[in-house]
């Protein structure tokens, strides 16, 4: 049995699956998922994040941290992290941290986590860790949040309108090993699909949502508002809705057919921050600050911080300006890649 093997037996007995249900059972599955059983992160895996591209990246954001910290006088707090990894970015952080929070603190580290691979490397890295594979389990009290390409990986639904009727997006097999996308039409009052009051779809239009992204994201922010805790998400999308598919796959590094490899390649979609910003508004969250990758890692001095490496590592300066380019140049990870955070209290 395979994810691959479960999608068919489900369009086998109805004739198709929601595309939300494709992508997670092909990526979440508890015993076939990729995110479950696969180790996709680095060089030598299928795609590499910002944490590990440079080092500075996971210290800019252990600055923006302890900026919190010392700035309101935490002395205790949960720091949670959603789908740490490897542990790459907690490390810099924490060692950030480390040299720069000067009084006592008591950090409490959680990570929602369900690769088996990952818990592994991290228990060894942080053996104090909680470890939790449902937000909901995350503890009361002060918390601070932080995601980097987390709700990317989430499941999407898609939905088109076609000569004036709404449409949404599932996944056929017309033969073995051959899976296309399809929109069918979404019945009257179906409460599984959703759409803004001051959404206007025009024909040909794709509006894509998470209902799982929205559930974390309700959860967080109650949580956050009842303890007056913070948050910091980084990932790849937009702001402004752009109706139209955003789909991808990844595997080896390299973009591959949405299709191919079910169960062993990486899926994604653009984050829609503007929708990350209402949820949490909608909760009470205030003071929420939205830019650029680019943008905030310059205003937490990563320019600076390069430089400063290269002064003490000049052998490792081209590396190191390698990965400077790659985290903020416009036409790299600067541009794509966003920012979305809370700093109030």
């Amino acid at each position: 049995m395979s994810a691959k093997d479960k999608i068919i037996e489900i369009i086998n007995k109805d004739s198709f699956v929601s595309l939300e249900e494709f992508m997670s059972i092909s990526l979440h599955d508890k015993d076939y998922g990729y995110y479950r059983t696969k180790d996709p992160i680095g060089v030598h895996g299928d795609f590499i994040t910002s944490p590990e591209i440079s080092q500075l990246y996971g210290e800019m954001l252990g600055l923006w941290l302890s900026h919190q910290i010392i700035s309101k006088g935490i002395k205790k707090l949960n720091l949670i992290e959603l789908g740490p990894g490897k542990g790459t970015l907690m490390s810099d952080i924490m060692r950030t941290l480390d040299k720069s929070v000067k009084i006592k603190v008591l950090i409490n580290l959680h990570f929602l986590e369900n690769n088996i691979s990952f818990n592994k490397k991290l228990t060894k890295l942080f053996p104090s860790a909680n470890f939790h594979s449902d937000i909901k389990t995350m503890p009361d009290g002060y918390s601070i949040y932080i995601a980097n390409e987390f709700f990317d990986a989430l499941p999407i639904t898609q939905i088109t309108k076609e000569n004036n009727l709404l449409k949404y997006a599932v996944v056929k097999s017309d033969k073995p090993n051959c899976f296309y996308k399809e929109f069918i039409n979404i019945k009257d009052n179906d409460s599984k699909f959703y759409l803004p009051s001051n959404l206007n779809l025009k024909n040909g239009d794709i509006y894509e949502f998470s209902k799982e992204a929205d559930s974390i994201l309700n959860t967080i922010a109650k949580k956050i508002k009842d303890s007056n805790g913070l948050f910091l998400f980084t990932d790849y999308g937009y702001k402004n809705l752009k109706f139209k598919n955003t789909l991808s796959a990844m595997q080896n590094n390299r973009v591959t057919d949405f299709f191919d490899n079910i169960g062993t390649q990486d899926l994604t979609s653009h984050v829609n921050f503007d929708n990350i910003k209402i949820k949490l508004e909608n909760q009470g969250i205030k003071n929420i600050r939205f830019m650029t990758q680019s943008q905030f890692l310059k205003e937490m001095g990563i320019e600076l911080r390069a430089s400063k490496l290269i002064e003490s590592n000049p052998m490792n300066e081209e590396s190191i300006m390698i990965g400077l380019n790659r985290l903020i140049a416009l036409d790299q990870m600067g541009s794509l890649f966003k920012v979305i955070f809370t700093e109030y209290n």
